[in-house]
């Protein structure tokens, strides 16, 4: 796949918003900083630009031809910028004029994709499971992404591997989906090198994609990685983040 480039985004706090439910509509801080940047840096928004938009021609396609919808990033070890492309990839498949997204952070103990998109973290999936068992009422849509829909937890879960293996989690995301229909949704995971909340969460995916970093990841690395996977949904291919080249 072709390599983005991040500034070490998992390292951003998620939740720095009221961590109430967030409903309805949110407006996206990340979105507006962009813009903002491709007006004095459009030399470098443009790059980035191309390769998400020509990864998400691989991925429209790959996974339309196979009927799969769910798409895990999976980051290969922590800091690796998984909650990056999931976000910035996201955003480019939310571009294409019919195509509805579903952007759902399960990393559970540590969830960065409210901080890392700028969006009011919404309530616990925990509380929501406890409280009747869907997950409606916390997903919200981004203002300046129409085609998006995001469920993006404001704190950590504790206990969060057992949460994802919980089979209420997993009949409440087939709601969501009957709820809220996207085309694809990209499902944000912990780092699969790291606990077991990665392994727990990718039964939910329909295909995988690893987030490998760049510059300091190795081969013993991606043979633990295949090591790991076997028995677990087709890896559709591997981003090269932080990289260079």
């Amino acid at each position: 796949m072709t390599p983005a480039t991040g500034n070490d985004p998992d390292r951003t706090p998620a939740g720095q918003a009221a961590p109430e439910a967030a409903r309805g509509h949110v407006s996206s801080k990340f979105i507006r900083r962009e813009a903002a940047l491709a007006a004095s840096d459009a030399k470098h928004a443009k790059i980035i630009a191309q390769r998400f938009s020509l990864l998400r021609t691989r991925i429209l396609r790959e996974m339309r031809s196979r009927g799969w919808s769910k798409l895990a990033v999976v980051p290969v070890t922590p800091g690796a910028g998984g909650t990056f492309v999931a976000v910035n990839l996201a955003l480019a498949l939310a571009r294409q004029p019919h195509t509805q997204v579903a952007l759902i952070d399960l990393d559970l103990g540590q969830p960065e994709v409210a901080g890392q998109l700028g969006v009011p973290g919404c309530g616990a999936v925990s509380a929501a499971l406890r409280e009747g068992g869907d997950l409606d009422a916390l997903v919200s849509r981004v203002d300046e992404a129409p085609n998006l829909a995001v469920l993006a937890p404001a704190r950590a879960e504790p206990g969060a591997a057992e949460l994802l293996q919980d089979e209420a989690l997993a009949r409440a995301m087939h709601r969501l989906h009957d709820s809220h229909p996207a085309e694809i949704a990209i499902i944000d995971t912990a780092a699969l090198l790291g606990e077991d909340a990665a392994l727990a969460a990718l039964p939910l995916a329909d295909a995988l994609l690893l987030v490998a970093d760049g510059r300091r990841g190795t081969a013993a690395d991606m043979a633990e990685c295949e090591r790991l996977l076997v028995g677990m949904p087709p890896v559709m291919g591997v981003v090269l983040n932080k990289s260079e080249d």
